[in-house]
């Protein structure tokens, strides 16, 4: 736990907190709208039988669009939770009787630039405070998980957070009137076009077939391919986590 130097006013992080409680709300929302989509059962392959293997190769359909619901969703959640850095470094400047002004919670993409950038954004924070920050290394290979929530909400200030469909590892078919599940190696990101499995002997008249799937970051590369909603609780979970080391 952080311990104050006695010349610094008692901080204040409610806001702080309270924006982590927006934030998670919205994973909640994000989450719905995740189950809902996935109900639909959208991922789903076509099967082309081959003769000269006797056997059936099913084929990744067109991939249905993930509604925009998804990514406007997720880009107010990730901002919550950075913002709540944010006001972490604020109240740590006001805590020493300034103003904070041009102040960030300070997240880079290498150490080099950490070491070079950070000063600047937290100008007028108490020396104690700064360590602390120190410690939690948020930069690019120090942190991944600060970094890459950094940089998802620098890419939703400029365009709606990319996602994909991606697979959990397995799928069914229906043979014979009883679903079957299958495991195999399939690409984690789901691509039309792509084979999702074979099957021994002619199957081309069983049509119902589905991909066990879920949504996954399109961007950033820290990210890419990690489910959305199990990401953002990870993150949700260490934003909290920082901000109580310092108080409530």
């Amino acid at each position: 736990m952080y311990q104050a130097p006695p010349s610094t006013k008692p901080l204040n992080l409610r806001s702080a907190h309270l924006k982590i409680e927006q934030g998670k709300k919205h994973i909640a929302d994000l989450d719905a709208e995740r189950v809902r989509f996935l109900g639909t059962d959208p991922y789903v392959g076509v099967p082309k039988f081959h003769p000269e293997a006797d056997s059936t190769e099913f084929i990744l359909q067109s991939l249905p669009p993930i509604p925009d619901s998804i990514p406007l969703i997720l880009g107010d959640a990730v901002h919550n939770l950075r913002v709540a850095l944010d006001y972490l470094a604020c109240e740590l400047v006001r805590s020493a009787d300034i103003e904070p002004k041009g102040v960030y919670f300070p997240i880079c993409e290498t150490v080099e630039k950490y070491k070079s950038e950070a000063g600047g954004k937290i100008k007028g924070m108490p020396e104690a405070a700064k360590d602390e920050i120190d410690k939690i290394c948020p930069y690019g290979g120090g942190n991944d998980g600060l970094w890459g929530l950094h940089k998802l909400d620098i890419i939703d200030k400029h365009r709606l957070l990319p996602t994909v469909g991606m697979k959990v590892g397995s799928w069914q078919v229906n043979l014979s009137l009883t679903p079957t599940e299958y495991n195999f190696a399939m690409p984690s990101v789901l691509e039309e076009g792509d084979t999702i499995g074979w099957i021994p002997g002619n199957h081309e008249t069983d049509k119902r077939m589905s991909v066990t799937a879920d949504i996954a970051f399109g961007e950033p590369k820290v990210f890419q391919g990690r489910p959305i909603v199990e990401t953002l609780t990870q993150l949700a979970q260490m934003v909290k986590a920082i901000v109580s080391h310092f108080g409530f």
